[in-house]
């Protein structure tokens, strides 16, 4: 794991091609211990819903792309912020948030990033702080519902006796809004001159060089689209896999493009994306068989044990939201989450003094924003990283660092004080109970 986190940070090679070296390695370390699991456990170690859902929504708007639409709509949303780059950045932001908490978040991005990207072409400015934020609000935003990010999936399911949609909403909603304009105001000030400013551009002068080339094409973009993100928002009444969905979508869209030749929508798959996600995993897993992820759990259950009754809940939250936040910045949230719910509620059962609920929201905010943390720490930011390097701009894992570890720092203390108010207002008096 240390050689593969140095090898992205250096980048001494492509972080795809040193993500199969920390998979190769993990192999070899299990193989040391006579540990060898067998292929076909480690191809169910990779996340077929995200790696199917990235396939299926990049064949969308690789399609989608050729009908002129993410140009135009960049137009719009520039004549919207009347020019003015600051404005643009917020109504990017707040777009990429609100879709996020009813979307995936890599669903968001995968929408979001063209049109960004097209956008910034157009008007000649450097689309990487805008394509950074949306990242960063696509982890915030989805934050606030139980299907807007897979660790609030994980804890609505594993903790379906305790909590429901609504519970998710009305707690961790609430910090995600406070939490929104410290992250924006930090941006804007890490940014400086690109977010601030007026865009020297003839707004109808592009509407009339950027119209949509292909009607008929967008149509049936839209109808497919559409079905998918309604689809996507009935997930809680249906229970289809966004990813099956997301295929499902992809290749109804490929037989109304065109039956014979197909190859071409398929130079939309960033296929070193899919790569470096199915790496990642088997490293994440392989990490999880050496029993890393359970030895922290344990440690951290420990530690709450030792602290005095009557401050057991205060510490609970601060413990689990920063030890998540640190925790998913560098290693993926998932099988943290997965693991951390269990533990949970063994503390619960087992140390008096604290209750499930107000712990659940801390590893929800924790493992949400933590993603904030590094390039590696969500899927939305590997995947705008990738868009931007298809446009020809490099991001690397430090440029990533030095804006959202900051970002990560202020949402997390911010949700952790949102916490403390909850807990002296509502909880502290059914802890334990």
């Amino acid at each position: 794991m240390v050689i593969l986190f140095g090898l992205i940070m250096t980048e001494v090679l492509h972080r795809t091609m040193a993500a199969m070296i920390g998979a190769a390695l993990c192999m070899v370390t299990l193989a040391v211990q006579n540990r060898v699991p067998s292929l076909t456990k480690v191809v169910g170690w990779m996340d077929h819903g995200t790696l199917g859902l990235l396939w299926g929504m990049m064949l969308i708007v690789g399609i989608t792309m050729r009908t002129g639409v993410f140009e135009w709509t960049g137009v719009l949303a520039c004549k919207m912020s009347g020019g003015n780059k600051t404005k643009l950045l917020l109504l990017l932001c707040i777009v990429t948030a609100v879709l996020s908490a009813f979307l995936d978040n890599v669903t968001t991005i995968l929408l979001i990033a063209p049109v960004t990207c097209k956008l910034c072409k157009l008007v000649n400015i450097d689309p990487r702080p805008y394509l950074i934020s949306e990242a960063i609000f696509s982890n915030v935003g989805g934050t606030s519902t139980m299907i807007g990010d897979p660790p609030n999936i994980i804890i609505g399911n594993l903790l379906a006796k305790y909590l429901d949609f609504n519970a998710f909403l009305f707690n961790l909603g609430p910090g995600v809004i406070l939490s929104s304009p410290f992250a924006f105001y930090y941006l804007v000030y890490y940014f400086k001159d690109g977010v601030k400013g007026h865009l020297s551009v003839d707004i109808p002068k592009l509407q009339k060089m950027y119209p949509i080339t292909d009607r008929p094409l967008l149509i049936k973009c839209g109808v497919v689209l559409g079905c998918v993100i309604c689809s996507f928002f009935l997930h809680p009444v249906t229970h289809l896999d966004p990813a099956w969905i997301a295929i499902m979508g992809a290749v109804w869209l490929l037989v109304a493009f065109d039956m014979h030749h197909c190859h071409e929508a398929l130079h939309a798959v960033e296929w070193d994306t899919l790569l470096f996600f199915a790496a990642l995993f088997v490293v994440v897993e392989g990490v999880g068989e050496l029993g890393l992820l359970r030895f922290i759990a344990n440690t951290l259950s420990g530690m709450v044990a030792t602290v005095p009754v009557e401050g057991r809940q205060y510490f609970s939250l601060f413990l689990i939201c920063w030890a998540s936040a640190i925790f998913s910045a560098f290693v993926d949230n998932i099988p943290f989450t997965a693991t951390m719910v269990p533990v949970m509620m063994q503390m619960v059962e087992t140390v008096p003094g604290i209750s499930i609920e107000p712990l659940a929201w801390a590893l929800a905010f924790g493992a949400c924003f933590g993603g904030n943390g590094t390039l590696i720490g969500a899927s939305a930011n590997i995947v705008m990283a990738s868009k931007a390097e298809t446009e020809g701009y490099h991001i690397s894992f430090v440029d990533f660092f030095r804006i959202g570890f900051p970002v990560m720092i202020i949402t997390v203390v911010v949700s952790n004080i949102y916490l403390f108010i909850l807990n002296a207002m509502f909880w502290q008096s059914h802890a334990g109970a």
